[in-house]
């Protein structure tokens, strides 16, 4: 049976001109095949849309470990794509499954930012709560007052 889970990362990226911007995604994935799940909510990303609606991928592999995410969006014209991965180390199991160094960049080419984003471990019992069975899914919508991040919550999370 396939599975389902909600996950929120937060953090920064520094652009070229060495502004930091607050970024956060706020996802459900859908497990599609195997380690394959496809990804899908909302992406707050000061100075490069705030609270737009994106799609994506996470995809786990065993050897190596890793965990990568590919995160995509529209706008102001542009398409946005985040991308980044977790090495899971048992040396440090806490920071590889919590910390994603990632990379912003226009879809057609040119890197926009980079940063790290991080998994809250407060967040920790709701993530464990939203793992689910995908037949259930249908039962537990995906609200968007779930996704709604004030400023000041990311603001002060990136730090």
């Amino acid at each position: 049976m396939a599975l389902s889970f909600i996950e929120t990362m937060r953090g920064a990226v520094t652009d070229a001109n060495g502004r930091e911007h607050p970024l956060a995604f706020h996802v459900r994935t859908q497990q599609l095949n195997g380690g394959h799940f496809a990804l899908e909510g909302v992406v707050h990303a000061s100075g490069f849309g705030d609270e737009a609606p994106c799609e994506g991928t996470l995809d786990l592999s065993l050897a190596p470990p890793a965990l990568r995410y590919r995160v995509r969006w529209s706008a102001g014209g542009d398409d946005l794509v985040l991308s980044g991965a977790k090495a899971p180390s048992l040396l440090a199991p806490v920071k590889s499954m919590t910390v994603l160094p990632v990379t912003l960049a226009r879809a057609s080419g040119g890197r926009l930012a980079s940063g790290t984003l991080r998994f809250d471990l407060f967040d920790l019992p709701a993530f464990l709560k939203s793992w689910l069975p995908v037949p259930t899914r249908g039962r537990r919508r995906f609200e968007a007052r779930h996704v709604a991040v004030s400023r000041r919550a990311l603001v002060g999370a990136a730090r």
